[in-house]
């Protein structure tokens, strides 16, 4: 049941109705709060609406659930970057880059941090 609603939210993320992704993800998580995915799924959903915050929010949620999960991190980071928070996103980016050093994702996100500082 969980599955089919996060399926629902990706079919609304893909055609960029956040708001429905949202509401599909959140769903999701009310009948399982413990899939990190679906917290995965609803940050990026708020980051594509350019709500930041709660996209943080979400995605520190994500990687208290499942901290070898590297995609928490790079959500986590994105939102501190849009938010201001450079040494945030720096620490955060640092930490996943711990789980999966090889990251290009990260790589570049840290690149990208470090000019923007």
């Amino acid at each position: 049941k969980a599955e089919e609603k996060k399926e629902l939210g990706n079919k609304a993320f893909g055609s960029k109705s956040y708001d429905e992704a949202i509401k599909h993800y959140t769903e999701a998580i009310q009948l399982d709060a413990t899939n990190h995915v679906y917290f995965s799924n609803r940050s990026a959903s708020h980051g594509g609406k350019g709500d930041w915050a709660d996209a943080a929010t979400d995605a520190k949620e994500c990687i208290k659930l499942n901290p070898s999960f590297v995609k928490g991190y790079y959500r986590l980071a994105t939102a501190q970057t849009e938010l201001g928070n450079w040494d945030a996103a720096i620490a955060t980016i640092k930490q996943g880059m711990n789980v999966e050093p090889d990251n290009s994702q990260l790589s570049k996100l840290l690149r990208q941090v470090k000019a923007k500082r």
